[in-house]
């Protein structure tokens, strides 16, 4: 019925603080005047009119900056374009080495005025944390279960924009790990285990996404119970279940409506809340992982991306034309022979690493008709994490990847079905960024 709250940062013993001494009897007479009346400046009081320089700013403005840093990303991307025609077209090596050189400096400097800007709208993850030690206090003590708490990273630093927004994702992963992952004091010292659970939340950054961690060390998620349930509510069919791995089954918790208990409580259970997750941090460009032993707990990862002017892009070639990708859908490109592609029923798939991985074509995705190739040249392979499984789409090459700004789809492509935007290159073209997910 316990809960304590333990901060890893803070191992250090607490520091002794010294009473002051007791005032005189006689207090002291006041310091000599000097010559001009005053009285001797005192080296303590110096700090006093250092005044730290603070500017209060509307977040407006600091969006426009951001903006503005993304138009200039889009603007130095012409600059190989240039240096291309510069040497292709007047021949001149010389003026093309020129532009290169140009386009270095000009590029640093960019990515050092958005790390600036991103700075300024940086917060750190703390601003999150701090509401949980007590939250998870009333919820262990409602459900007579006894939680040890450990919260680490805090000063891990995220847009402001995204750690306003944490809050209910966060507090529908830890309400859920009380609830239903978290055992009780009787039911883990029949497990062999300790009594009081542990639950941590921890904060990192990885290359340029923030992580967030939630993990338990309760019941775990049975993916049999999961694909029963699902099954039940009419969410798959019973062929479907049969032919998902035990990964996909833990994935159904983010399906809309999906729950596996029969009666509904007051902290979770509703229907609502898993599926609420998935679409807040996919919002945010994000994505939410979840990995389970059954037994000994489970792990949510919320992976979201640092800035959110600025997408990466890996510019792809099929179905008879040139398309982005956003990085954070793709796991690694690889080269396949034919030989190693295998059909199963009617669907396509190839062995990646002792994992079966299905497999689909572009051009079958956009609707167009895929191009001649060599029928011995090996296949361009994007390979990709959908809802926590791995697909693999073949494509006709790989390209470049670039920092863009995107921007929404408008006029007759606005009601386009599988992308998530478009962009302009660098020689002035649009280039249309597709949205996997929603194509397969």
């Amino acid at each position: 019925m316990e809960v304590f709250a333990r901060d890893e940062a803070a191992t250090a013993p607490a520091p002794v603080v010294l009473a002051p001494p007791p005032a005189a009897a006689h207090p002291e007479p006041p310091p000599a005047k000097t010559a001009a009346g005053e009285a001797p400046a005192d080296k303590r009081d110096h700090g006093k009119h250092e005044a730290k320089k603070t500017l209060r700013v509307d977040q407006a403005k600091i969006d426009l900056l951001m903006n503005l840093i993304g138009e200039l990303v889009v603007s130095k991307n012409s600059l190989p374009f240039l240096a291309k025609r510069a040497e292709e077209v007047h021949g001149s090596r010389e003026m093309s080495r020129e532009i290169k050189d140009q386009y270095a400096v000009i590029d640093r400097l960019a990515q050092e005025m958005q790390s600036a800007i991103m700075a300024v709208r940086m917060l750190p993850v703390s601003d999150v944390f701090d509401r949980f030690p007590r939250l998870v206090r009333d919820v262990a003590r409602r459900l007579g279960k006894e939680v040890e708490l450990t919260v680490s990273g805090g000063d891990t630093a995220a847009d402001k924009t995204i750690i306003e927004a944490l809050g209910d994702p966060l507090l529908h992963i830890v309400r859920n790990s009380l609830d239903h992952g978290v055992e009780s004091a009787e039911e883990r010292r029949a497990a062999g285990k300790p009594p009081v659970s542990e639950l941590t939340m921890r904060a990192y950054q990885e290359a340029d996404s923030v992580v967030i961690e939630v993990q338990d060390d309760g019941r775990g998620i049975d993916p049999a119970r999961i694909r029963a349930a699902a099954i039940e509510k009419g969410v798959i069919t019973a062929e479907r279940g049969t032919a998902m791995t035990d990964v996909e089954c833990v994935n159904l918790i983010f399906a809309p409506g999906f729950s596996t208990v029969s009666q509904v409580s007051d902290l979770s259970g509703r229907g609502v809340g898993m599926d609420v997750v998935r679409t807040t941090i996919e919002g945010f460009g994000g994505r939410v992982q979840v990995s389970s032993t059954p037994g000994k707990g489970a792990l949510t990862r919320l992976t979201l991306p640092l800035s959110m002017a600025v997408t990466r892009i890996m510019i792809i070639e099929g179905a008879g034309g040139q398309y982005g990708v956003p990085m954070d859908m793709i796991v690694e490109t690889v080269r396949i022979d034919k030989s190693r592609i295998h059909r199963v029923k009617q669907s396509e798939t190839f062995i990646l690493r002792e994992q079966l991985v299905p497999l689909t074509r572009l051009a079958d995705l956009l609707g167009e008709p895929a191009l001649d190739k060599d029928y011995d040249a090996p296949e361009a392979v994007l390979v990709c994490r959908i809802d926590g499984r791995l697909v693999g789409v073949v494509i006709d090459d790989f390209r470049i990847g670039m920092d863009v700004v995107l921007k929404p789809l408008e006029g007759i492509v606005a009601s386009s079905r599988g992308f998530s935007g478009t962009t302009l290159l660098g020689d002035g073209r649009v280039l249309l960024v597709l949205d996997l997910k929603e194509l397969l």
